[in-house]
């Protein structure tokens, strides 16, 4: 049974161990303590997670930039052993439901690496800009839009 709930704090160490599943090829160990703040903030808002059969097994969310009229989706990421069995497509799926209602007039953006940005070309994100390099050696960073 798969699901997908808001973030508690008592899935932080479920979420890290997701991260750190997935270093050095889709996050740059520098990283992590950024992500670790992410999970920290008090009030989080708009961070869920992935559960099959009670485990969490993946995690990601979005947040806005109303100056900019856009909602960017983060820290998206499924752990690693669970890679390539559509996992990762649900939970994109549920994000982009989620920002298209709280944020119907917005642009949907997310930056990724160049090891996912061709996932995110089949929900129909156009690379905007890449930086090299942009997360860390040897870690493009690909800025897309829908």
């Amino acid at each position: 049974m798969i699901s997908i709930r808001a973030y508690a704090p008592s899935d932080r160490n479920a979420c890290l161990t997701i991260f750190r599943s997935n270093l050095p090829k889709y996050f740059a160990p520098e990283e992590l303590p950024l992500f670790t703040s992410w999970l920290d903030k008090p009030g989080l808002e708009d961070y869920f997670v992935l559960e099959v059969e009670g485990e969490v097994i993946g995690c990601g969310g979005f947040y806005a930039l109303p100056d900019l009229q856009q909602a960017i989706l983060a820290w998206g990421m499924i752990h690693s052993a669970y890679h390539g069995q559509g996992y990762g497509q649900q939970l994109a799926d549920y994000r982009l439901e989620r920002m298209r209602e709280r944020y119907p007039s917005y642009r949907l953006c997310l930056s990724t690496s160049q090891h996912t940005f061709g996932f995110y070309e089949k929900q129909g994100y156009g690379v905007r800009e890449i930086i090299k390099n942009g997360f860390g050696e040897g870690l493009d960073k690909y800025i897309m839009e829908k």
